[in-house]
């Protein structure tokens, strides 16, 4: 699953830009947005979803406050098996979409703080799996840092067979150093803190407690190509905090190629983006 739209986390993928026009400046604002990402690992809240190379492409469409956006990670290796009940990987999921996510959203800005609700779809094409989790936040633009605050509740799938409701809260932070150049305009550094409920960590590690669970670091350097073209390239940290929840990282024996234990549970990876507006 994906970090929201987090790495959204510091907006390293997304480029919205208004129709221009009478239409547009008299009526709604409406906006789209394109992008791809190559990354070099798939990292969701700290654990590697996919242990190598990733295409993660996105759309944006918006009126007003309110945006749809559908997003994909493509495996470009045979890491992950189509059956997880077969140790047999053959190509596993190598050119395919090992998931698709779809967010409905509405996002408002008052004078220093924008808040935002929404609802993401996460589906699994080769798996027939899907859940739903709802989130809202808060970031206050104008303050030291320009901090964020978002929780996600997962509406489905945690919560399934009487389990309790999964609850993520995740507190962002970040801070951008201007360049006086055309092509490379500047440097951003990013940091996030997150905590995760016993529900949360009871689905997906076994463990009935919550607390702290991963944090990250991430430098990106944002690249202006022309008017209608832009791309990124940055590199992070992630790392699970907890004995338990990093000594549970990985471990499926129906994946023997995953790594498992504690060892995986800090990751260095990075990935360029490339954005078109028109």
């Amino acid at each position: 699953m994906k970090a929201k739209i987090l790495l959204s986390t510091l907006g390293l993928l997304l480029a919205t830009v208004p129709f221009a026009g009478t239409a547009a400046a008299q009526g709604p604002n409406y906006s789209a947005a394109g992008d791809v990402a190559l990354v070099s690992k798939y990292i969701w809240r700290g654990q590697r979803l996919t242990n190598d190379w990733s295409l993660q492409p996105s759309v944006t469409l918006g009126v007003g406050g309110f945006a749809f956006n559908a997003w994909g990670s493509m495996d470009m290796t045979a890491v992950n098996p189509t059956d997880l009940n077969s140790l047999e990987t053959s190509n596993g999921l190598q050119g395919k979409f090992s998931e698709v996510d779809y967010t409905l959203s509405y996002d408002h800005s008052f004078e220093n703080v924008s808040v935002g609700t929404g609802l993401i779809f996460y589906t699994f094409p080769e798996r027939f799996a899907t859940t739903a989790e709802w989130y809202t936040s808060l970031s206050v633009d104008n303050a030291p840092l320009a901090p964020a605050f978002t929780v996600y509740v997962d509406v489905d799938e945690t919560s399934a067979g009487g389990g309790s409701a999964g609850v993520y809260f995740l507190i962002e932070a970040g801070h951008s150093f201007g360049f006086n150049h055309d092509v490379f305009t500047g440097l951003d550094l990013g940091a996030s803190l997150a905590f995760a409920n016993s529900g949360f960590n009871n689905f997906y590690y076994g463990l009935n407690e919550g607390g702290a669970h991963d944090a990250s670091v991430t430098l990106n350097v944002p690249i202006t190509i022309n008017d209608n073209w832009s791309a990124g390239a940055w590199v992070t940290y992630s790392g699970l905090i907890g004995d338990g929840i990093r000594g549970a990282q990985f471990q499926d024996p129906r994946v023997p190629e995953r790594p498992t234990g504690a060892s995986y549970a800090d990751t260095v990876w990075g990935g360029l983006s490339l954005s078109l507006s028109f």
